[in-house]
């Protein structure tokens, strides 16, 4: 496939792409604030319901991309191997009330829509454990029962950790603002996400 040149790029979903970047970087800082040291489930809580709303801004900065560059592109195949659970992870927060009942595509046999979905007395997502105070930030493990290679229910473990989230978001704006050429110094002056994507 060959490179897409400047102008191909269509800086209009770059735009909004990075607005989304904007909101997942505010998130992010949310998510480091809460402080509730006189009720710490509650803290942990509320990080955990925000680091939800995360993945689902990191999603469509990446949907942006997709459809400015193209999903072959080199940074948005780089973004997609460096947090290939990420994609994943957003589908089923996104689609919760199908995988709690166990009707969610990946719940279902042969991973279809239409396949038979799984038969649970329990629910079949839910936050596991999370932590926080590491260089990932807020860490939110997620189990889904999902169906396996053998189409036999299985638990899946998914992991979200903040920080590195937000970074990578950041990075991958940055990078698409500079494919469509607007990554000039005027941007730089006024954007810390481009300017120092690691600086959060």
């Amino acid at each position: 496939m060959p490179e897409q040149t400047v102008k191909d790029v269509d800086r209009r979903l770059v735009r909004w792409a990075h607005m989304w970047a904007a909101a997942a970087s505010a998130t992010y800082e949310t998510i480091e604030s809460i402080s509730m040291p006189e009720s710490p489930a509650t803290e942990i809580g509320r990080r955990d319901a925000m680091t939800m709303v995360l993945v689902d801004a990191v999603r469509n900065v990446v949907r942006g991309a997709e459809l400015a560059v193209g999903r072959e592109s080199e940074i948005v195949r780089r973004f997609s191997e460096e947090h290939p659970a990420l994609k994943d992870l957003r589908d089923r927060f996104e689609h919760y009330e199908d995988y709690v009942r166990g009707t969610g595509n990946a719940q279902r046999s042969g991973r279809t829509y239409k396949g038979d979905p799984l038969d649970l007395e329990e629910e079949g997502i839910r936050i596991s454990a999370s932590s926080g105070g590491g260089p990932e930030g807020h860490l939110v493990s997620v189990v889904v029962i999902e169906r396996d290679e053998n189409d036999k229910a299985a638990e899946v473990v998914y992991e979200a950790p903040s920080r590195t989230i937000a970074v990578a978001v950041r990075r991958l704006a940055r990078d698409l603002v500079n494919a469509a050429s607007m990554l000039d110094e005027r941007h730089l002056e006024r954007c810390e996400i481009c300017a120092a994507p690691e600086g959060i």
